[in-house]
């Protein structure tokens, strides 16, 4: 039996079959501009819509396909739009499997392969050979988007953390591989930037310690007493700073092993109540920065270098409107 590709068909593909004597209605089960992500599993050069169906029929896995009419690329899901959305995609047509006639795979109609996919030789005889059915999902990462096309091999899942956070390794991508799994490792996404954050405040060094970091926040004293900054580490303060408004001074000091070391103080207090003002702690070579409003308040050497940098706590009586670590 022949096949008709209507006239809207026959333009994308570049081909039909020729003349019939009983059609088979194409536009009925294609759609244009459309497409399933996430289930491709395999993908193959057809030079027709006819010839991406067939290679759809002739696998096991095969649900539906996407038609690239552009390039050609026939792309083979493992899923159906009965179980999945269908997707705008210019330039690509889209259909489920089952509207399609089995005699389309010539040979193979008649050779069943349940578990593999069928070939059909030079002189189109049928076999069956084992076929890469796509890797699992790829997996999640904590605060990321995560995009992919399918799991064929070669498969690209590009992970982009969501604003305010920081990939914590060098890629943000990994690559399906022929023996089922994604490789490589990315992320965590790491927060570094927070609004509006309330006192008393936490900031977790993102992506764990670092030998230099700066951390910025604006903040605003509400009564004449005291803002605290400690970063921490072990259950240690290794590095303090006490605004004592009500004493007019800043002291630094480091809290070790339940023993406070020696204060440094300094007059003036750069902090006043109702006034926001940026405060900024860097840590660069062993040594720790103090700005406040652009000017140089203080610089505190590192008395625990070796020690591990955990977190940054905002203490006292204060607004925070913003915070941000850069690494």
């Amino acid at each position: 039996m022949q096949f008709c590709l209507f006239t809207v068909v026959l333009v994308l593909t570049g081909g039909g079959l020729g003349g019939c004597g009983t059609c088979f209605n194409t536009t009925s089960v294609v759609e244009v501009d459309a497409h399933i992500e996430h289930y491709i599993f395999r993908k193959v050069r057809s030079q027709s819509l006819y010839s991406c169906a067939s290679a759809c029929l002739m696998s096991s896995v095969c649900m539906s396909f996407n038609f690239e009419t552009k390039t050609r690329i026939c792309e083979l899901n493992s899923n159906s739009s009965n179980q999945v959305a269908v997707t705008t995609q210019p330039g690509f047509l889209f259909s489920d499997i089952n509207h399609w006639p089995k005699s389309l795979a010539g040979a193979c109609s008649a050779t069943p392969c349940p578990t593999s996919r069928c070939q059909l030789d030079r002189l189109g005889r049928a076999s069956c050979e084992t076929e890469f059915q796509g890797c699992d999902a790829p997996p999640s990462v904590a605060n990321a988007e995560l995009h992919y096309a399918g799991v064929y091999e070669g498969a690209v899942a590009e992970y982009t953390c969501k604003d305010n956070f920081m990939m914590c390794t060098d890629r943000n991508q990994r690559v399906c591989q022929l023996t089922g799994n994604w490789n490589g490792s990315v992320g965590p996404c790491a927060q570094y930037s927070w609004d509006n954050p309330v006192m008393n405040f936490l900031m977790v060094v993102p992506c764990g310690n670092s030998m230099s970091f700066k951390v910025a926040m604006n903040i605003t004293p509400t009564a004449v007493n005291r803002v605290y900054m400690d970063v921490r580490g072990g259950g240690n303060r290794l590095y303090h700073i006490g605004f004592r408004l009500d004493q007019n001074k800043v002291v630094f000091n480091s809290h070790f092993s339940g023993v406070w070391e020696t204060d440094i103080m300094l007059s003036p207090v750069p902090l006043a109540v109702g006034s926001e003002s940026l405060v900024e702690i860097r840590l660069d070579q062993g040594m720790y920065m103090l700005a406040v409003d652009g000017s140089s308040i203080n610089n505190f050497t590192d008395r625990y270098p070796n020690e591990i940098r955990e977190d940054i706590l905002i203490s006292g009586d204060a607004i925070l409107t913003a915070a941000h670590i850069t690494i």
